[in-house]
């Protein structure tokens, strides 16, 4: 019963301050990450880029329909049939939309997934060594391996990498005395002999060791979710299909209003079915090269994993993490 008093009255007090304009104190944290109105025009340009093919199609269908439309109407389905193929058209790009976004989500909760096993991994590791062994070159290499595992990951599932973030990962290598053409699951492996060597060498229970393993376990069925996302796309006759279909009804639909003097109208219905349809295949690969507000953001996930195990001591060269979703890398 106090504590909900206290908890009345501190909220009471906020209330009365901002009614007062005090301004509040703000940290170091920065502010969420979110998209602001300013950056719809980036969004815009980064559809358009995207799309510049099927815009041009559009713009060419467009240009050859619209002057010789009133001598198509041959080619035109009943008013009914349009509406039918329009409420199909509507369940299959939300159905590919949700699926879309579904994928995403899933590949950035495995992201997430594989930021908390590594902070868990260091804190593990602290926990269970004496001060000395901690600050030992040994446990040092162990969480640097860590680090190079999740950058690693970064690389391999996208093929593409910042070059001043690829030298810098390739200097961590040579620190753990690793070749340059190390694997996720090459890495993998040496930090399964580590677990090993610390048992052999009785820094760690049995205990600690099962601590670790189940740690290094939760970090594989990640990495694993995360290549079978990378490596399966939606079914290419599905998405051929929804392509097509999409295509058939906005030529149906352009054809339609222009007869009846409103190509306009029908160029704007078929952009927007056109729009939408292509954003769902963009979000559906969440690991785009282009850093773009349709992909994940690898490169400063991976950024925020060192600073956490490694504070200050990796050299980013010119890059710097973005928190705009816009433009993550």
């Amino acid at each position: 019963m106090t504590r909900a008093i206290l908890e009345n009255q501190r909220h009471e007090r906020s209330v009365i301050l901002r009614s007062r304009g005090v301004a509040f104190e703000t940290g170091g944290y920065g502010d969420p990450a979110a998209t602001n109105q300013r950056d719809y025009g980036l969004v815009a340009l980064q559809l358009v880029k995207r799309a510049k093919v099927d815009l041009g199609m559009l713009v060419l269908v467009s240009a050859l329909m619209i002057p010789v439309a009133t001598h198509l109407t041959g080619w035109l389905l009943s008013t009914k049939a349009v509406a039918v193929l329009g409420i199909a058209m509507s369940i299959f790009i939300g159905f590919r939309n949700t699926q879309a976004i579904s994928r995403w989500w899933e590949a950035r909760t495995l992201w997430g997934a594989v930021v908390i096993k590594s902070r868990v991994w260091a804190d593990g590791l602290r926990g269970l060594l004496n001060e000395q062994q901690w600050h030992s070159e040994r446990s040092k290499q162990l969480v640097q391996l860590q680090v190079a595992i999740v950058w690693q990951l970064n690389f391999q599932l996208r093929n593409f990498w910042h070059p001043d973030l690829k030298l810098m990962h390739q200097q961590l290598l040579d620190q753990l005395a690793l070749p340059a053409d190390s694997t996720v699951r090459s890495l993998s492996v040496q930090r399964m002999r580590g677990i090993q060597q610390l048992t052999e060498d009785q820094w760690i229970s049995d205990r600690g060791r099962n601590r670790l393993m189940e740690i290094s376990e939760a970090m594989s069925d990640a990495v694993g979710g995360l290549e079978r996302i990378r490596n399966t796309p939606i079914p290419p006759p599905y998405d051929l299909f929804v392509r097509v279909i999409n295509w058939v009804f906005g030529t149906q639909l352009l054809l339609s209003f222009a007869i009846q003097g409103s190509a306009l109208t029908g160029i704007l219905l078929f952009l927007g079915f056109l729009i939408a349809e292509r954003i769902g295949a963009y979000v559906e690969g969440p690991f785009d090269q282009d850093g773009s507000s349709f992909s994940m953001p690898l490169n400063t996930i991976c950024a925020v994993i060192s600073e956490d195990l490694m504070p200050g001591e990796l050299d980013y060269g010119r890059y710097r993490p973005s928190r705009n979703p816009v433009f993550w890398d």
